[in-house]
Protein backbone atom coordinates (compact mmCIF):
# COMPACT_ATOMS: atom_id res chain seq x y z
CA UNK A 1 0.00 0.00 0.00
CA UNK A 2 1.21 3.51 -0.79
CA UNK A 3 2.49 5.61 2.09
CA UNK A 4 0.87 8.71 0.63
CA UNK A 5 -2.64 9.66 -0.35
CA UNK A 6 -1.56 10.20 -3.95
CA UNK A 7 -1.70 6.51 -4.84
CA UNK A 8 -4.96 5.92 -2.99
CA UNK A 9 -6.38 8.89 -4.87
CA UNK A 10 -5.98 7.35 -8.34
CA UNK A 11 -8.52 8.62 -10.83
CA UNK A 12 -12.07 7.37 -10.28
CA UNK A 13 -14.55 8.07 -13.09
CA UNK A 14 -18.32 8.24 -12.65
CA UNK A 15 -21.02 6.35 -14.52
CA UNK A 16 -24.68 5.94 -13.57
CA UNK A 17 -25.34 2.60 -11.89
CA UNK A 18 -29.03 1.92 -11.44
CA UNK A 19 -29.37 -1.64 -10.29
CA UNK A 20 -26.61 -4.03 -9.29
CA UNK A 21 -26.43 -7.07 -7.05
CA UNK A 22 -30.17 -6.81 -6.53
CA UNK A 23 -29.90 -3.40 -4.85
CA UNK A 24 -31.59 -0.34 -6.30
CA UNK A 25 -29.71 2.90 -5.75
CA UNK A 26 -31.31 6.31 -6.06
CA UNK A 27 -28.72 9.11 -6.10
CA UNK A 28 -29.53 11.96 -3.72
CA UNK A 29 -26.15 13.64 -3.31
CA UNK A 30 -22.91 13.63 -5.19
CA UNK A 31 -19.32 13.79 -4.03
CA UNK A 32 -17.36 15.89 -6.45
CA UNK A 33 -14.08 15.58 -4.61
CA UNK A 34 -12.74 13.25 -1.96
CA UNK A 35 -10.86 15.78 0.18
CA UNK A 36 -12.75 19.03 -0.47
CA UNK A 37 -16.37 19.92 0.01
CA UNK A 38 -18.65 22.82 -0.83
CA UNK A 39 -17.97 25.82 1.37
CA UNK A 40 -14.22 25.16 1.53
CA UNK A 41 -11.67 27.35 -0.23
CA UNK A 42 -10.10 25.56 -3.16
CA UNK A 43 -6.30 25.30 -3.29
CA UNK A 44 -4.53 27.07 -6.14
CA UNK A 45 -4.27 25.23 -9.43
CA UNK A 46 -1.00 26.12 -11.16
CA UNK A 47 0.74 25.20 -14.38
CA UNK A 48 1.99 26.40 -17.75
CA UNK A 49 -0.49 27.14 -20.52
CA UNK A 50 0.39 24.59 -23.19
CA UNK A 51 -0.48 27.03 -25.99
CA UNK A 52 1.07 30.31 -24.79
CA UNK A 53 3.71 28.92 -22.43
CA UNK A 54 2.56 31.40 -19.78
CA UNK A 55 2.67 30.36 -16.11
CA UNK A 56 -0.88 30.34 -14.73
CA UNK A 57 -2.33 30.17 -11.21
CA UNK A 58 -6.03 30.18 -10.38
CA UNK A 59 -5.22 32.47 -7.45
CA UNK A 60 -4.44 35.24 -9.95
CA UNK A 61 -8.11 35.74 -10.79
CA UNK A 62 -10.09 33.95 -8.08
CA UNK A 63 -10.76 36.99 -5.87
CA UNK A 64 -12.85 39.00 -8.32
CA UNK A 65 -14.31 36.31 -10.56
CA UNK A 66 -16.42 33.22 -10.62
CA UNK A 67 -13.91 30.51 -11.53
CA UNK A 68 -14.52 27.11 -13.07
CA UNK A 69 -11.77 24.52 -12.93
CA UNK A 70 -12.02 21.43 -15.11
CA UNK A 71 -10.00 18.26 -14.57
CA UNK A 72 -9.86 16.29 -17.81
CA UNK A 73 -7.94 13.55 -19.63
CA UNK A 74 -7.35 12.69 -23.28
CA UNK A 75 -8.69 9.15 -22.87
CA UNK A 76 -12.09 10.38 -21.64
CA UNK A 77 -14.62 11.19 -24.36
CA UNK A 78 -16.72 13.09 -21.84
CA UNK A 79 -13.70 15.25 -21.08
CA UNK A 80 -13.47 16.40 -24.69
CA UNK A 81 -17.19 17.11 -24.75
CA UNK A 82 -16.99 19.11 -21.53
CA UNK A 83 -14.01 21.10 -22.84
CA UNK A 84 -16.10 21.96 -25.88
CA UNK A 85 -19.14 22.88 -23.78
CA UNK A 86 -17.02 25.06 -21.49
CA UNK A 87 -15.63 26.83 -24.56
CA UNK A 88 -19.20 27.61 -25.61
CA UNK A 89 -20.11 28.86 -22.13
CA UNK A 90 -16.97 31.00 -21.92
CA UNK A 91 -17.79 32.62 -25.26
CA UNK A 92 -21.42 33.23 -24.27
CA UNK A 93 -20.33 34.95 -21.02
CA UNK A 94 -17.50 36.93 -22.60
CA UNK A 95 -17.03 40.20 -20.71
CA UNK A 96 -18.50 38.81 -17.48
CA UNK A 97 -16.36 38.22 -14.37
CA UNK A 98 -16.08 34.52 -15.19
CA UNK A 99 -12.83 32.60 -15.70
CA UNK A 100 -12.14 29.03 -16.79
CA UNK A 101 -9.08 26.84 -16.35
CA UNK A 102 -8.58 23.28 -17.65
CA UNK A 103 -6.06 20.97 -15.97
CA UNK A 104 -5.05 17.79 -17.78
CA UNK A 105 -4.66 14.78 -15.46
CA UNK A 106 -3.55 12.05 -17.85
CA UNK A 107 -0.83 10.92 -15.43
CA UNK A 108 1.96 11.83 -13.04
CA UNK A 109 4.37 11.76 -15.93
CA UNK A 110 3.28 12.69 -19.44
CA UNK A 111 4.89 10.77 -22.27
CA UNK A 112 5.76 12.81 -25.39
CA UNK A 113 2.97 11.15 -27.39
CA UNK A 114 0.39 12.07 -24.74
CA UNK A 115 1.66 15.64 -24.57
CA UNK A 116 1.29 15.93 -28.33
CA UNK A 117 -2.27 14.63 -28.02
CA UNK A 118 -3.05 17.25 -25.34
CA UNK A 119 -1.62 19.98 -27.56
CA UNK A 120 -3.58 18.70 -30.57
CA UNK A 121 -6.87 18.76 -28.65
CA UNK A 122 -6.21 22.27 -27.36
CA UNK A 123 -5.19 23.48 -30.83
CA UNK A 124 -8.30 21.97 -32.41
CA UNK A 125 -10.76 23.32 -29.82
CA UNK A 126 -9.04 26.69 -29.33
CA UNK A 127 -10.64 27.26 -25.91
CA UNK A 128 -10.58 30.90 -24.75
CA UNK A 129 -9.00 29.88 -21.45
CA UNK A 130 -5.72 28.33 -20.30
CA UNK A 131 -5.12 24.59 -20.60
CA UNK A 132 -2.38 23.30 -18.30
CA UNK A 133 -0.85 19.95 -17.41
CA UNK A 134 -1.27 19.11 -13.74
CA UNK A 135 2.36 18.32 -12.94
CA UNK A 136 2.73 15.22 -10.75
CA UNK A 137 -1.05 15.39 -10.32
CA UNK A 138 -0.56 17.96 -7.56
CA UNK A 139 -4.00 19.56 -7.88
CA UNK A 140 -5.62 16.21 -8.64
CA UNK A 141 -4.34 14.96 -5.29
CA UNK A 142 -5.14 18.08 -3.27
CA UNK A 143 -8.71 18.17 -4.54
CA UNK A 144 -9.13 14.41 -4.24
CA UNK A 145 -10.56 14.01 -7.73
CA UNK A 146 -12.64 10.86 -8.06
CA UNK A 147 -14.02 11.39 -11.57
CA UNK A 148 -12.73 12.36 -14.97
CA UNK A 149 -13.99 14.80 -16.02
CA UNK A 150 -14.67 16.77 -12.83
CA UNK A 151 -15.41 20.45 -12.43
CA UNK A 152 -15.39 22.87 -9.53
CA UNK A 153 -17.33 26.13 -9.58
CA UNK A 154 -15.74 28.69 -7.25
CA UNK A 155 -17.50 31.79 -6.02
CA UNK A 156 -15.50 35.06 -5.87
CA UNK A 157 -13.00 34.57 -3.09
CA UNK A 158 -12.31 30.96 -4.02
CA UNK A 159 -14.81 28.90 -2.03
CA UNK A 160 -16.28 25.88 -3.76
CA UNK A 161 -19.92 26.59 -4.55
CA UNK A 162 -20.66 23.55 -6.71
CA UNK A 163 -18.80 20.44 -7.80
CA UNK A 164 -19.52 18.04 -10.61
CA UNK A 165 -18.14 14.51 -10.61
CA UNK A 166 -19.81 13.37 -13.79
CA UNK A 167 -21.03 14.96 -16.97
CA UNK A 168 -24.48 13.81 -18.05
CA UNK A 169 -26.44 16.00 -20.44
CA UNK A 170 -28.15 17.80 -17.56
CA UNK A 171 -24.87 18.81 -15.91
CA UNK A 172 -24.19 21.68 -18.28
CA UNK A 173 -27.49 23.28 -17.30
CA UNK A 174 -26.73 22.89 -13.59
CA UNK A 175 -23.39 24.61 -14.03
CA UNK A 176 -24.99 27.42 -16.03
CA UNK A 177 -27.63 27.90 -13.30
CA UNK A 178 -24.85 28.13 -10.72
CA UNK A 179 -22.96 30.67 -12.84
CA UNK A 180 -26.08 32.79 -13.34
CA UNK A 181 -26.77 32.80 -9.62
CA UNK A 182 -23.20 33.72 -8.68
CA UNK A 183 -23.14 36.49 -11.31
CA UNK A 184 -26.52 37.77 -10.02
CA UNK A 185 -28.06 37.14 -13.43
CA UNK A 186 -30.91 35.22 -11.78
CA UNK A 187 -32.39 34.78 -8.35
CA UNK A 188 -31.66 31.55 -6.48
CA UNK A 189 -34.39 28.98 -6.97
CA UNK A 190 -36.57 29.22 -3.83
CA UNK A 191 -37.80 25.70 -4.42
CA UNK A 192 -34.32 24.24 -4.58
CA UNK A 193 -33.67 21.19 -2.42
CA UNK A 194 -29.92 21.67 -2.59
CA UNK A 195 -28.17 20.23 0.44
CA UNK A 196 -26.84 22.92 2.75
CA UNK A 197 -23.17 22.72 3.59
CA UNK A 198 -21.08 23.78 6.55
CA UNK A 199 -18.62 26.63 5.98
CA UNK A 200 -15.62 25.86 8.19
CA UNK A 201 -13.88 28.35 10.42
CA UNK A 202 -10.94 30.01 8.59
CA UNK A 203 -8.36 28.70 11.07
CA UNK A 204 -9.70 25.18 10.71
CA UNK A 205 -9.50 25.42 6.91
CA UNK A 206 -5.90 26.61 7.11
CA UNK A 207 -4.85 23.72 9.33
CA UNK A 208 -6.77 21.27 7.16
CA UNK A 209 -5.21 22.52 3.91
CA UNK A 210 -1.74 22.29 5.44
CA UNK A 211 -2.48 18.75 6.62
CA UNK A 212 -3.71 17.77 3.16
CA UNK A 213 -0.52 19.09 1.59
CA UNK A 214 1.59 17.19 4.14
CA UNK A 215 -0.39 13.99 3.64
CA UNK A 216 0.13 14.17 -0.12
CA UNK A 217 3.87 14.54 0.53
CA UNK A 218 3.91 11.48 2.78
CA UNK A 219 4.33 13.45 6.04
CA UNK A 220 1.48 11.64 7.72
CA UNK A 221 2.35 12.30 11.36
CA UNK A 222 2.67 16.03 10.73
CA UNK A 223 -0.63 15.92 8.88
CA UNK A 224 -2.32 14.25 11.86
CA UNK A 225 -1.00 16.98 14.18
CA UNK A 226 -2.51 19.72 12.01
CA UNK A 227 -5.75 17.80 11.69
CA UNK A 228 -6.00 17.82 15.49
CA UNK A 229 -5.64 21.61 15.37
CA UNK A 230 -8.29 21.79 12.62
CA UNK A 231 -10.71 19.82 14.82
CA UNK A 232 -10.05 22.11 17.77
CA UNK A 233 -10.73 25.19 15.63
CA UNK A 234 -14.03 23.80 14.28
CA UNK A 235 -15.47 20.74 15.98
CA UNK A 236 -18.28 20.23 13.43
CA UNK A 237 -16.10 20.43 10.31
CA UNK A 238 -16.22 16.90 8.90
CA UNK A 239 -13.36 17.04 6.36
CA UNK A 240 -10.55 16.69 8.97
CA UNK A 241 -12.22 13.52 10.24
CA UNK A 242 -12.38 12.13 6.70
CA UNK A 243 -8.73 12.85 6.09
CA UNK A 244 -7.73 11.34 9.42
CA UNK A 245 -9.68 8.25 8.44
CA UNK A 246 -7.88 8.05 5.11
CA UNK A 247 -4.49 8.39 6.78
CA UNK A 248 -5.34 5.67 9.28
CA UNK A 249 -6.42 3.44 6.38
CA UNK A 250 -3.07 4.00 4.71
CA UNK A 251 -1.30 3.16 7.97
CA UNK A 252 -3.31 -0.06 8.41
CA UNK A 253 -5.08 1.23 11.54
CA UNK A 254 -8.52 0.16 10.40
CA UNK A 255 -10.41 0.42 13.70
CA UNK A 256 -9.24 4.00 14.20
CA UNK A 257 -10.08 4.78 10.58
CA UNK A 258 -13.58 3.46 11.07
CA UNK A 259 -14.14 5.64 14.13
CA UNK A 260 -13.03 8.76 12.27
CA UNK A 261 -15.28 8.06 9.30
CA UNK A 262 -18.18 7.29 11.65
CA UNK A 263 -17.80 10.67 13.33
CA UNK A 264 -17.52 12.38 9.92
CA UNK A 265 -20.74 10.70 8.76
CA UNK A 266 -22.56 11.90 11.87
CA UNK A 267 -21.27 15.45 11.42
CA UNK A 268 -22.34 15.43 7.76
CA UNK A 269 -25.13 12.98 7.10
CA UNK A 270 -24.79 13.53 3.34
CA UNK A 271 -21.06 12.84 3.15
CA UNK A 272 -20.62 10.12 0.56
CA UNK A 273 -16.88 10.01 1.21
CA UNK A 274 -17.39 9.42 4.95
CA UNK A 275 -19.76 6.48 4.49
CA UNK A 276 -17.64 5.00 1.74
CA UNK A 277 -14.51 5.29 3.89
CA UNK A 278 -16.36 3.80 6.85
CA UNK A 279 -17.36 0.86 4.68
CA UNK A 280 -13.78 0.39 3.50
CA UNK A 281 -12.46 0.43 7.07
CA UNK A 282 -15.02 -2.18 8.08
CA UNK A 283 -14.15 -4.29 5.05
CA UNK A 284 -10.44 -4.15 5.87
CA UNK A 285 -11.27 -5.11 9.46
CA UNK A 286 -13.09 -8.23 8.25
CA UNK A 287 -16.54 -7.01 9.33
CA UNK A 288 -18.14 -7.90 6.03
CA UNK A 289 -21.83 -7.50 6.89
CA UNK A 290 -21.28 -4.09 8.49
CA UNK A 291 -19.17 -3.06 5.52
CA UNK A 292 -21.95 -4.09 3.15
CA UNK A 293 -24.40 -1.94 5.10
CA UNK A 294 -22.23 1.20 5.02
CA UNK A 295 -21.26 0.77 1.38
CA UNK A 296 -24.94 0.41 0.51
CA UNK A 297 -25.65 3.66 2.36
CA UNK A 298 -22.86 5.38 0.43
CA UNK A 299 -24.21 4.18 -2.89
CA UNK A 300 -27.71 5.26 -1.89
CA UNK A 301 -26.37 8.80 -1.55
CA UNK A 302 -24.42 8.58 -4.80
CA UNK A 303 -24.92 5.45 -6.85
CA UNK A 304 -21.83 6.14 -8.94
CA UNK A 305 -19.25 6.86 -6.25
CA UNK A 306 -16.64 4.57 -7.70
CA UNK A 307 -14.57 3.87 -4.55
CA UNK A 308 -17.73 2.45 -2.99
CA UNK A 309 -18.59 0.53 -6.18
CA UNK A 310 -15.19 -1.16 -6.12
CA UNK A 311 -15.35 -1.91 -2.39
CA UNK A 312 -18.86 -3.31 -2.80
CA UNK A 313 -17.43 -5.74 -5.36
CA UNK A 314 -14.76 -6.84 -2.87
CA UNK A 315 -17.40 -7.14 -0.17
CA UNK A 316 -19.52 -9.38 -2.39
CA UNK A 317 -16.49 -11.55 -3.14
CA UNK A 318 -16.12 -12.10 0.61
CA UNK A 319 -19.81 -12.99 0.81
CA UNK A 320 -19.36 -15.58 -1.94
CA UNK A 321 -21.63 -13.74 -4.37
CA UNK A 322 -19.30 -14.06 -7.34
CA UNK A 323 -21.76 -13.15 -10.09
CA UNK A 324 -22.81 -9.94 -8.37
CA UNK A 325 -19.18 -9.13 -7.54
CA UNK A 326 -18.15 -9.51 -11.16
CA UNK A 327 -20.96 -7.16 -12.17
CA UNK A 328 -19.64 -4.48 -9.85
CA UNK A 329 -16.05 -5.00 -11.00
CA UNK A 330 -17.02 -4.73 -14.65
CA UNK A 331 -19.06 -1.62 -13.88
CA UNK A 332 -16.05 -0.14 -12.08
CA UNK A 333 -13.86 -0.90 -15.09
CA UNK A 334 -16.34 0.78 -17.39
CA UNK A 335 -16.47 3.77 -15.06
CA UNK A 336 -12.72 4.19 -15.10
CA UNK A 337 -10.71 2.28 -17.71
CA UNK A 338 -7.50 4.00 -16.52
CA UNK A 339 -7.64 2.90 -12.90
CA UNK A 340 -4.96 0.22 -12.33
CA UNK A 341 -6.42 -0.73 -8.94
CA UNK A 342 -9.65 -1.85 -10.60
CA UNK A 343 -7.78 -3.92 -13.19
CA UNK A 344 -5.68 -5.47 -10.40
CA UNK A 345 -8.74 -6.57 -8.45
CA UNK A 346 -10.41 -7.81 -11.62
CA UNK A 347 -7.29 -9.88 -12.29
CA UNK A 348 -7.44 -11.35 -8.78
CA UNK A 349 -11.10 -12.20 -9.29
CA UNK A 350 -10.51 -13.92 -12.63
CA UNK A 351 -7.62 -15.90 -11.16
CA UNK A 352 -9.79 -17.04 -8.25
CA UNK A 353 -12.39 -18.49 -10.63
CA UNK A 354 -9.82 -20.13 -12.91
CA UNK A 355 -9.95 -17.66 -15.81
CA UNK A 356 -6.19 -17.41 -16.22
CA UNK A 357 -6.11 -15.63 -19.58
CA UNK A 358 -8.56 -12.96 -18.44
CA UNK A 359 -6.54 -12.54 -15.22
CA UNK A 360 -3.33 -12.10 -17.19
CA UNK A 361 -4.95 -9.50 -19.42
CA UNK A 362 -6.18 -7.54 -16.41
CA UNK A 363 -2.81 -7.63 -14.65
CA UNK A 364 -1.06 -6.61 -17.88
CA UNK A 365 -3.43 -3.66 -18.30
CA UNK A 366 -2.77 -2.54 -14.73
CA UNK A 367 0.99 -2.61 -15.31
CA UNK A 368 0.68 -0.78 -18.63
CA UNK A 369 -1.24 2.02 -16.91
CA UNK A 370 1.27 2.30 -14.05
CA UNK A 371 4.30 2.02 -16.35
CA UNK A 372 3.19 3.51 -19.69
CA UNK A 373 5.38 3.09 -22.74
CA UNK A 374 7.46 6.19 -23.53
Amino acid sequence: MSKTLKFTGIIFSIFPLAIAAGIMFVPQATAGFKFLQEGMRAPAVVGKDIITGENISSDEFVNDNVVIILFWATWSENSIRELSDFKTIAEEYRGKPLKFMAANVDGRTIAPAIKRRIEQIAAALKPPFPVIIDQELESFSSFGVIAVPSAAVLEPGGKIRYSSSRFPITEKNRIIDCIDTLLSLKEPDPGSTKIQYHIPEPASSQYYNLALLQANQGMLERALTNLDLAREADSIFSAPRNLRGQIFLDKGRFEEAGREFEIAARLDNNSVAARSGWGRALLRSGRIDSAFEKLSESLTLDSAYTPAVLDMALCLVERGKTDEALGFLLSARELDPRNPVIHYHLGRFYLSVGKVEEAADSYRTALDIIYPAP
